[in-house]
C-alpha cells in the first residue's frame, strides 16, 4: 500500500479535558500532529466540542460527554471509514500507520490509533465508555507514547521535541 494513495480521512481527537495534565495539552501538539497526519492523509480534521484552532478543519462533536466513544461513533456514522489518532500521541513513524491501514486494525497498545468503519458500529457499548473491542482487529505496534501528565513530556524523543518546540 502506498500511503499517498490513501483516501481515508484522518480524525485527530482533541476534545479531552486534560485533567491529569492540568491544562489543555492539545495546544502543545496540534501543529505537530496535523503536519504529521497531512503527510499521510489528504483530509485531516481535528475533533472537539468547539473549534479550538483557527485555520484548521474541524469535526465538531455533538455529545456533551467527555469520552472518545461518543465522538468516534459520530465520526463513523458520518464518514463510514476513517483513521483515528489522539492528539496526545506524538508519532513519528509512518510505518505504524501503514501497517494499521493495511490490516484495517487498531494499535493493541492504544486503540485510539487506528482504522474504524461502519461495520463496527454494532460493537459499541456506550455504557462502559470503553473503545477496546470496537475494532477487534488489533496489532502490536510497539510502545506508543501517550502524554497524560506534564512529567510525560520528558519521554518525548528529542527529534520530536524540537518539532513540537518543547524545551
Amino acid at each position: 500500500m502506498n500511503l499517498k494513495e490513501n483516501r481515508l480521512a484522518c480524525f485527530i481527537l482533541a476534545g479531552g479535558k486534560s485533567s491529569r495534565f492540568k491544562s489543555d495539552k492539545s495546544k502543545l501538539f496540534y501543529k505537530y500532529q496535523y503536519n504529521f497526519c497531512k503527510k499521510i492523509f489528504k483530509k485531516v480534521y481535528f475533533v472537539a466540542k468547539y473549534k479550538k484552532f483557527k485555520k484548521y478543519p474541524f469535526f465538531i462533536e455533538k455529545s456533551k460527554e467527555y469520552a472518545p466513544i461518543f465522538a468516534l461513533e459520530e465520526i463513523i456514522r458520518k464518514n463510514k471509514k476513517v483513521f483515528i489518532i489522539s492528539i496526545d500521541t506524538p508519532l513519528d513513524n509512518k510505518k505504524i500507520i501503514k501497517k494499521l491501514l493495511q490490516k484495517k486494525a487498531v494499535s493493541e497498545e492504544n486503540p485510539l490509533i487506528g482504522y474504524y468503519d461502519y461495520t463496527m458500529l454494532k460493537n459499541f457499548n456506550k455504557k462502559s465508555l470503553k473503545i477496546y473491542g470496537i475494532n477487534k482487529n488489533k496489532i502490536k505496534t510497539g510502545e506508543i507514547l501517550n502524554i497524560n501528565t506534564k512529567k510525560d513530556l520528558n519521554l518525548i524523543p528529542n527529534k520530536i521535541r524540537k518539532r513540537i518546540k518543547i524545551n
